[in-house]
């Protein structure tokens, strides 16, 4: 550039490809006048993901009444990450943050009150962290508060704690249970800023509906659900349920088939080889393809691309004319995408004629001092090249629009020809690949004939006596 930057766009097919490993990355100018500098710097590939794992809790996982009073301490250990990174850890819709010790272990507190707000019930507790290279990794465990207390779970909501692009239009259910509330008791769920009404049920259980018109208006990424009631007491009890929504557009597309969209002959009696790409697709998801009423399936590629090879015996069904593929996949949080390409099949070989050469098929003395034309058909598109092969060489033309075609052999070419047959062969391929072509025998006679005349009356004269009789002019 004008400032003496620069810049270029590797792209992520080929950084997909390197392996975890440190590399050098060389940088060589030239000027004008040839003179050349270098530089170097070291590249490290770093693609291993941390690690969280969450140690048992009070034990076996179950906090009594008397553990609720005394509060207790999440800890664990992180494996690819570093002392000084930190862990962020949730319980019940609430975080708390720990920073990773030099043997690689964390910990945080979680007090009474909160403990005794989350009430009876099971819990999740996520933990994450992110490394001193961008990589983020968590860990999961479960643990159940049983202290005798009124408690609210939410359900997992949406089927996965995923709101999809189609589900973001549609209404939606949250529900859940409770422990330790009398039936009737008025709960009220928030979501997004707004409140939704739910009564506890005689079975514990409540929901709450919420309208596509509130849910549309969801942003993307996290979206926390709170619920909060009163106990009989009079207590609150709060729970909080975070839930993912993603809107992003997912894509797939299909590349060219058999390089030019259409399958020859040669290429309907191989293996056909599919592939494509796919965008906001995770590596493994299943790609469905389509393709002449067979149903096949592949998966993702970690560079988000896709392959797969269709067998020859199941081209051999296709017949010529226009068809098409059609690939779908669907994201691992729902969202889907589909896409078509048309292409064509031509199995059929053109056919390639070769008129009547010089006439007669022969070509003599005379015909041999001027250009011989070679002339005949084909069924190949207009435009397509035919060969011509005579005496070790080869002339090419053009199929016309009438589907005749012609060339000329030079003269000097035909001089080089011996007495006798040759072959003269034609070939052709059309626009699909297919190949044709045919032979024309030719019979090649440019020996000139002699004619010698005997001597007459013996002597060439023809005297007095002989010039009164008959005379026998003969010769070779």
């Amino acid at each position: 550039a004008a400032d003496g930057t620069w810049s270029l766009t590797v792209p992520a097919a080929d950084l997909a490809g390197l392996g975890q490993a440190s590399y050098t990355l060389n940088a060589t100018a030239t000027n004008g006048v040839g003179n050349s500098v270098s530089s170097a710097a070291n590249l490290l590939v770093d693609t291993a993901l941390p690690t969280v794992t969450i140690n048992t809790v009070a034990g076996d996982n179950v906090i009594n009444a008397a553990e609720v009073a005394a509060g207790q301490t999440l800890s664990g250990t992180v494996a690819n990450a570093e002392a000084g990174n930190t862990v962020t850890v949730t319980i019940g819709g609430n975080s708390y943050t720990a920073t990773v010790q030099n043997d690689l272990s964390w910990s945080v507190n979680v007090p009474a009150d909160v403990l005794t707000a989350l009430g009876n019930g099971s819990l999740s507790v996520t933990a994450t962290v992110t490394n001193g290279h961008g990589n983020t990794g968590s860990g999961e465990g479960d643990i159940t508060i049983d202290a005798n207390l009124p408690g609210l779970r939410v359900n997992i909501v949406a089927g996965d704690d995923v709101v999809n692009s189609i589900e973001h239009a549609q209404n939606l259910i949250v529900s859940g249970s409770s422990d330790g509330l009398a039936p009737g008791t008025a709960l009220t769920v928030s979501v997004n800023g707004k409140d939704y009404a739910a009564t506890v049920l005689a079975d514990g259980t409540w929901s709450a509906a919420v309208p596509s018109a509130d849910v549309s208006a969801w942003p993307e990424g996290t979206v926390k659900i709170s619920v909060t009631g009163d106990s009989a007491a009079g207590n609150p009890i709060t729970i909080s349920h975070d839930v993912t929504v993603d809107l992003a557009s997912v894509a797939i597309s299909i590349n060219a088939i058999a390089t030019d969209d259409v399958i020859n002959a040669a290429e309907k009696g191989a293996d056909l080889v599919l592939s494509g790409a796919t965008t906001n697709v995770e590596a493994g998801q299943t790609v469905t393809l389509s393709l002449n009423g067979k149903i096949y399936t592949t998966t993702v590629e970690a560079d988000g691309n896709w392959t797969y090879t269709v067998p020859a015996a199941d081209l051999a069904g296709l017949k010529d004319g226009d068809a098409s593929v059609q690939v779908s996949v669907t994201n691992v949080n729902g969202n889907s995408a589909s896409a078509g390409r048309e292409y064509s099949v031509d199995a059929t070989a053109p056919s390639v004629t070769i008129n009547t050469i010089a006439t007669d098929d022969i070509l003599n003395a005379t015909e041999a001092q001027s250009e011989l034309a070679i002339s005949g058909t084909s069924t190949a598109e207009a435009g397509q090249t035919v060969t011509v092969s005579l005496n070790g060489k080869d002339y090419t033309t053009t199929v016309g629009t009438n589907g005749s075609w012609t060339l000329n052999v030079p003269a000097a070419d035909l001089a080089a020809l011996s007495d006798g047959s040759v072959t003269v062969t034609a070939s052709v391929s059309d626009k699909a690949g297919n190949p044709a072509s045919a032979n024309h025998n030719l019979t090649v006679d440019m020996t000139v004939p002699a004619v010698t005349i005997h001597a007459i009356a013996d002597d060439d004269v023809i005297n007095v006596a002989e010039h009164g009789q008959a005379q026998i002019i003969s010769g070779t």
